[in-house]
């Protein structure tokens, strides 16, 4: 079979151009609390299957959803591991319950909230991810409204590629770029940001998060155009 092709791309985190890997069809498993939960902003699932294959064009990565459940995903890692998954990223669904869940040959990245044990950690530095009642589009309609004063946007996206980038580094077995020595673990932090009429399309649009056709649409195209956003 062929050697997995590490690709270029023109981002300022990606690690320099990789050139071989140490097996076959590398497999990334991605192990998410619950994919259904839009007020779970740890992961993009889709930005993160985007980024390997953007990074390593024989790359696979198999997403294992927990649907809240604390149980399965225990059995889901395992099922990972013996698939032979080259390396583990997991959103965990209570993270001290799978510390003893994975053996240390397999590389485990943590992402969101840390799994004791993990080799990488990419989080918040404020800690655990802020828990909020929908996603951030109807967060934000929500301060355009003027119901709330303001809502805490997390930088979902840029936390979720930077996972996808030290997987594809432990494939590799190159060291990713940057991050920083917490307690014995490599870690990525990053910053949540509270987000006010304000700063609505500076921050969350300028970031991607949202889109102004879905920030404006149906009840709240009025208020954009109130407030100068259409």
């Amino acid at each position: 079979m062929s050697r997995a092709r590490f690709l270029p791309v023109a981002l300022a985190l990606l690690a320099p151009l990789l050139t071989s890997c140490a097996e076959d069809d590398p497999t990334i498993a991605l192990l998410v609390a619950d994919r259904s939960d839009s007020a779970s902003r740890s992961v993009d699932v889709q930005a993160f299957t985007d980024r390997v294959e953007a990074t390593c064009d024989e790359c696979r990565v198999t997403v294992y959803d927990a649907e809240g459940d604390v149980e399965t995903q225990k059995s889901q890692a395992r099922q990972a591991e013996a698939a032979a998954v080259g390396a583990l990223v997991v959103v965990p669904v209570d993270g001290d319950a799978l510390a003893s869940v994975v053996s240390a040959d397999l590389p485990v990245v943590s992402l969101g909230d840390l799994v004791p044990g993990s080799d990488r950690f990419v989080g918040l530095s404020g800690g655990a991810v802020p828990v909020q009642r929908g996603s951030d589009v109807e967060a934000a309609r929500e301060v355009l409204m003027g119901e709330e004063q303001s809502m805490t946007y997390v930088p979902t996206r840029a936390m979720t590629e930077q996972a996808a980038d030290v997987a594809v580094a432990f494939l590799a077995d190159t060291v990713p770029e940057g991050g920083e020595d917490v307690d014995g673990v490599r870690t990525w932090l990053y910053d949540d940001v509270e987000v006010t009429l304000d700063t609505l399309t500076s921050v969350l649009v300028a970031d991607g998060a949202i889109t102004l056709d879905d920030l404006c649409a149906g009840t709240t195209a009025k208020r954009c155009v109130r407030w100068g956003l259409r």
